[in-house]
């Protein structure tokens, strides 16, 4: 690993974030964290809603997205990763101070033979157009700055710890998806 995470600005133009904005106009939202069973989610950990995104309407995006992070995993990482499964667009409104506290992605405990790898943000929205919603990363070295350039991707490794601060001005739309591989190792 030669990296604590990595950034590619303007991988997406702004007309690429409102066309991904645009397609999920008929997605359900639902609030995340929302159980299986649609018990009612912890709002104390995390307030936002999300849309899950399907391949048949971004097959574009999911394209993009694997030819870039196998770039960046290649050049920063070094990952075993084969699977992107989903990819999920979250909506962080004012109105609910949407945020998402500390937390990593990696379920250690799960059944299935795929870990989480990297995890992926790509900001969707201008940062002109709203206040809070930064994601930092729990890094040691240098942390990103400024990443909040529409368009930009951030990656990094699935188990850092990381969190949005709340918006408290307008909208944040974000897309994040994680790439999976074999247990770890």
């Amino acid at each position: 690993m030669n990296a604590e995470w990595a950034i590619w600005r303007n991988a997406f133009s702004s007309d690429e974030c409102k066309s991904i904005i645009d397609r999920s106009i008929n997605l359900p939202a639902i609030q995340a964290n929302q159980g299986l069973n649609g018990e009612n989610p912890d709002l104390s950990y995390r307030r936002s809603k999300v849309k899950w995104m399907k391949q048949d309407i971004y097959r574009d995006v999911f394209e993009r997205m694997w030819i870039l992070t196998t770039q960046v995993n290649r050049d920063f990482f070094g990952f075993h990763i084969d699977d992107l499964e989903y990819m999920q667009l979250g909506e962080y409104h004012e109105k609910d101070r949407g945020e998402y506290k500390r937390h990593h992605d990696v379920f250690w405990l799960n059944e299935t033979d795929k870990h989480r790898k990297l995890s992926v943000v790509l900001q969707l929205t201008d940062p002109k157009t709203y206040e809070g919603g930064r994601l930092t990363l729990d890094v040691q070295n240098e942390k990103p700055q400024d990443y909040f350039e529409q368009g930009t991707v951030i990656w990094f490794p699935s188990f850092i710890e990381h969190w949005v601060t709340p918006v408290t001005k307008g909208v944040r739309n974000s897309v994040v998806c994680w790439f999976e591989g074999p247990d770890w190792r």
